[in-house]
């Protein structure tokens, strides 16, 4: 959702002057009348959106008899496709921006439908997960099903080396999706597989499908969300899709798998329940062309690749892919996705329980050992690995928020990686002080507290328990699960179950709603206003405490006129905590108060979360007080000052909230403290960073969270050399420390080359304190050093350049664990550079082009910012006689590009929060 632009960029952009209102429904188009819950007056600009006749859609100049269509929204070009119109009040659309979706209407004859803007690189996200995680289902159901499916990961990759970028973010659907043709629901295969990469025969690979639709016509009156597409009629089959109801019209269409046909089928919208009026066409287009690659089944369990000639025909080249593992990669696939899959659950006792998995391990001095688990939260969140004697450690897991601490002096780190769909893997690195046997202990609890009151159904998911030498995978337990009786439980049991499915990626509206809030805001805010006089500002409830009950309170707020927050209760659960709305700071106390900590939202909204043990029994009020500048309560209000609360939460033993009404708080829920006005619901925008009444037209695009950033570089000599390097921190306002180190590759080197894994070496010299970290991988890789390219999933430096990729950015975790890490792509040399450049290959067999991809690859698979230097910047093969100083190094202007692409895309990433915390 963007801002209003200025003129000069509507010219540019196709975005309209703004509109006052924007219509919730049908209307007559006369006469003055309340729009969206505001009044229009005479001249007002008003958009027409939802017509019952949608030739009447439009942009209006509202009028005392008939509204006239505005002068810049006449013609067929003034409301094409991709037009953009922000709306500047109204109950329901204000500060939306909506986009004219018919292409070319004539205005007055044919439909103009209009629907509500998504920004593009949003939309393309969402839809390329949301197609993924489908096609993983669907794969999934047809698994169950058919015990002969398999994959062919390695060949997959091979054929799809000149996908685009969205196909490329599909590349895990293709590694489990290469066994089409044995799959034996054919529409469960065809939704699953045509059109990436696997077609059941060769005539359905050349043949055509469909690629896409035509202009769409809305519609009225349907269920809102994202629905399966049918397909009717036609000749063929195969196809899948997707496609959304926002404001019960129809406002995309997402094609997920063309399918095969001679005779277009037509798009069907009946799973959005009392939809009429909805219309699209199928767009037909070949499945595969001319010198692009499919995979089909040639014999049984077995698949071969063919290319497309000129024809077109079908050319088997040869190569064969076995079909042996699918089930397993499914399942991996799926937890990464959030998709119900069978695991371990450990479950608490009752009463007064310290639940604990544990095995006993002889350890011996100095001799460093991994105890690793792979968990997720339940109803418990709080994971907790230690062990005492020879080797006393104690690390702790948060498996909601993804965050760990520890202590021991057998501790030499911790760490946490998110491998999807809410499962980590929770890892403590462990230096034994002595030799001697001792108990290895998995343990849970809701807040950190043992022992505490077990209620003999809560727990947490745990898929694996495993002590293992670094850089190994070998287990030192016999056995790597929990349900085994190798693992003695105290006070909690170990049962199969299924994890409930968590959508990686919600239904596309409600990520809009969710995105629309973030940047535009909404009125959902109370304002807690003090009273006229002396007085103690405060609004609470009373809540029944038992002793040892554990808690957590969140309350989101913001500075208005007063800026300090005082959480407090009394007696059975006393504590009284601080929050400096302003600085962001906190400070707590009190016989139940456990910690303290604030959460930046955006926009001056802090989440303030409190956390502790209830100290005794019987009832106590948990209270929001308005605090003055200085001091406590009570203090001289002036009846009008205040702050701003959004919503509170209390937990109790990992429970959900208990609060009456936790987002009203001018409702009787919540009592008032004497003498106070009453609560000005709704009145405080929520978020809303790019609210256009908070900020100015000089509003940060997001450079500000770069400003004194402190920046350590890591790469070759292109950023040794400081043509690239100067321009950007001056740019962005970032502190840099140069470690990169000219000559030098990432990997280690297959030829002796002095360079060898020298930047990665450097990651030792990182700050401790570093907040950004940018690695340049750079060609020495591929060009000087010919590093072996390895296999995706490798994960050590030995293994070759993708398993230094992922080791580098594990160490570069463990070396700055609050810095932000970004790669910076590869670019290729010039034709006249002799080895770091495409169209060659090194002596390890592999081409410049792998190595590209190979780095964006991972960063993808282990969620790093990757900004495509080579694939963006204009910098290039192309190009080398423009950027480059000797067809590789940069010159002056080719660093002011490479600095000026890079910098943008920086604050791209600010932009969505990505430095934040």
């Amino acid at each position: 959702m963007s801002r209003p632009a200025t003129a000069a960029v509507r010219l540019l952009t196709g975005e309209r002057e703004p509109v006052r209102l924007a219509t919730t429904a049908d209307i007559l188009l006369h006469g003055l009348q309340a729009i969206d819950g505001v009044p229009a007056e005479i001249g007002d600009r008003v958009l027409v959106k939802d017509q019952a006749d949608p030739t009447q859609n439009g942009i209006y100049t509202a009028s005392a008899g008939d509204w006239f269509r505005a002068a810049d929204a006449r013609t067929t070009r003034t409301v094409q496709k991709g037009t953009t119109v922000h709306i500047q009040i109204g109950s329901v659309n204000a500060d939306r921006v909506f986009e004219f979706t018919a292409d070319e209407p004539a205005v007055g004859a044919d439909a103009i439908t209009i629907a509500a803007s998504v920004p593009p690189d949003i939309a393309d996200v969402v839809e390329e997960v949301e197609a993924l995680r489908d096609e993983t289902q669907a794969l999934k159901d047809a698994a169950e099903t058919s015990a002969g499916q398999a994959s062919a990961s390695a060949a997959a990759s091979a054929a799809n080396a000149s996908q685009t970028t969205a196909d490329r973010a599909a590349t895990n659907s293709d590694a489990v999706a290469a066994a089409a043709a044995v799959v034996s629901a054919p529409a469960a295969r065809d939704a699953s597989f045509y059109g990436k990469g696997i077609f059941p025969t060769t005539a359905a690979a050349i043949g055509f499908g469909v690629v896409g639709n035509g202009a769409i016509t809305a519609g009225s009156g349907g269920a809102n969300g994202t629905f399966d597409l049918a397909f009717t009629g036609g000749t063929g089959s195969g196809a899948a899709g997707r496609f959304v109801v926002a404001g019960g019209a129809l406002t995309q269409i997402l094609i997920t798998a063309p399918g095969s046909y001679t005779v277009a089928p037509t798009l069907s919208f009946a799973a959005s329940a009392g939809l009429a009026g909805a219309a699209a066409v199928a767009v037909m287009g070949r499945n595969v062309d001319v010198g692009e690659y499919f995979w089909t089944e040639v014999s049984a369990g077995l698949l071969g690749l063919f290319r497309v000639d000129a024809g077109p025909v079908a050319t088997d080249i040869g190569v064969r892919s076995s079909t042996a593992s699918i089930v397993t990669n499914v399942d991996a696939l799926s937890r990464i996705e959030g998709l119900a899959v069978t695991t371990i659950k450990l479950t608490e006792g009752t009463g007064s329980v310290a639940p604990t998995c544990f095995r006993t391990y002889t350890f011996s001095t100095g001799v460093v050992v991994e105890h690793v688990v792979t968990a997720r939260a339940s109803e418990r969140r709080l994971l907790q690995l230690l062990s005492n004697g020879p080797a006393v450690y104690t690390a702790n897991f948060d498996l909601s928020d993804g965050t760990c601490t520890g202590t021991g002096p057998a501790l030499t780190s911790f760490s946490m990686i998110a491998l999807g769909g809410g499962e980590y893997e929770c890892r403590a690195v462990v230096t034994p002080t002595a030799n001697g046997a001792a108990n290895v202990q998995t343990r849970f609890s809701p807040a950190g507290v043992f022992p505490f009151t077990g209620d003999g159904a809560s727990g947490v998911y745990v898929r694996n328990i495993v002590l293992r030498l670094p850089s190994t995978t070998t287990n030192l337990f016999p056995s790597s699960d929990p349900t085994n009786a190798v693992f003695t439980k105290t006070n909690c049991t170990a049962a199969a179950a299924t994890v409930p499915e968590v959508r990686v990626v919600p239904q596309l509206q409600a990520l809009v709603d969710v995105i629309d809030v973030l940047v535009n805001g909404r009125l959902t805010a109370d304002k807690i206003i003090e009273q006229s006089g002396s007085g103690s500002p405060s609004v609470y409830q009373a809540i029944a405490w038992v002793i040892g009950q554990t808690f957590v309170w969140d309350v989101y707020a913001q500075k208005a006129e007063r800026t300090r927050l005082n959480l407090f209760s009394n007696g059975a659960c006393a504590f009284d905590c601080t929050f400096d709305l302003a600085g962001g700071t906190a400070s707590g106390s009190g016989a139940a108060f456990g910690t303290v900590s604030t959460q930046a939202i955006g926009a001056n909204w802090y989440r303030c979360r409190v956390t502790g043990t209830a100290n005794g029994t019987g009832i106590a009020n948990v209270q929001h007080r308005v605090f003055p500048a200085a001091g406590g309560h009570p203090y001289v209000g002036d009846g009008v000052s205040g702050l701003g609360l959004q919503s509170s939460s209390l937990s109790i033993n990992g429970g959900a909230n208990i609060l009456n009404s936790p987002r009203d708080f001018s409702s009787a829920a919540w009592i008032k403290a004497a003498g106070m006005p009453p609560v000005a619901a709704n009145t405080i925008r929520y978020v809303g960073a790019l609210d256009p009444s908070a900020i100015d037209a000089d509003a940060d695009d997001g450079r500000a969270a770069l400003v004194g950033k402190k920046w350590t570089l890591l790469g070759s000599s292109i950023t040794a050399q400081a043509f690239y390097r100067g321009p950007l921190a001056v740019k962005t306002g970032m502190v840099p420390t140069n470690l990169a180190y000219s000559g030098g590759s990432l990997g280690i080197a297959t030829n002796g080359h002095y360079g060898s894994q020298k930047i990665y070496d450097q990651i030792a010299l990182i700050p401790v304190d570093a907040e950004i970290i940018t690695l340049e991988p750079g060609p020495n890789n591929f060009g000087a050093a010919d590093v072996v390219l390895g296999d995706l999933g490798d994960q050590t430096l030995a293994s070759g350049f993708t398993g230094a990729m992922v080791d580098a950015f594990k160490a570069m975790r463990l070396r700055a664990p609050i810095a932000k890490i970004i790669c910076l792509g590869t670019y290729s040399g010039g034709p006249g550079h002799a080895t770091h450049r495409l169209f060659r290959t090194n002596s390890q067999g592999n081409t410049l082009d792998q190595f590209m991809r190979r780095e964006r690859e991972v960063c993808e698979m282990m969620g790093i910012g990757f900004i495509d230097v080579g694939g963006g910047s204009g910098i290039g093969y192309l190009t080398s006689t423009l950027y480059m100083s000797d067809e590789l190094h940069l010159n002056s202007v080719g660093g002011e590009r490479y600095a000026s692409f890079v910098a943008d895309k920086l604050r791209a990433l600010s932009r969505v929060g990505f430095f934040g915390t």
